[in-house]
């Protein structure tokens, strides 16, 4: 395999991971703000979680991808698996703990699918550009 391949497919990943990060930070920051200044229901709240991380990653993995020429699927659904693993160990070092409940199981799930399909669609852009 040539080194350049490798070496521009592990930019993408640390990119993806690092855009997917504060994508999702911004929008756990949007969200902390909409609840502090209006009458939100805590019911909910789980459910966003859910949607700002699968957002982010989907956005992460498709401009991180956009420069590459194949294996979009999967190079997204290792930006996915990775982003996931950092999100449960920032989660087990401020928790204590990991609850792995049906919600965390989907996140996990919707997360790595996310950045299989933000692959796709980053390479896919490429190739339009071109």
């Amino acid at each position: 395999m040539d080194e350049g391949i490798v070496k521009k497919t592990g930019v993408a990943i640390f990119k993806g991971e690092i855009i997917s990060l504060i994508i999702n930070f911004i929008g756990l920051i949007i969200l902390s703000l909409i609840m502090t200044y209006s009458n939100f229901s805590d019911n909910n709240i789980s459910t966003i979680i859910i949607a700002i991380n699968t957002i982010a990653i989907l956005i992460g993995s498709s401009l991180s991808t956009i420069r590459l020429d194949k294996n979009g699927i999967i190079n997204g659904l290792i930006i996915g698996f990775l982003y996931m693993i950092i999100y449960l160990l920032i989660a087990l070092i401020f928790k204590g703990t990991i609850n792995f409940s049906t919600k965390t199981i989907i996140l996990f799930i919707l997360g790595i699918i996310a950045g299989g399909i933000g692959g796709i669609i980053g390479v896919n852009l490429n190739k339009k550009a071109n």
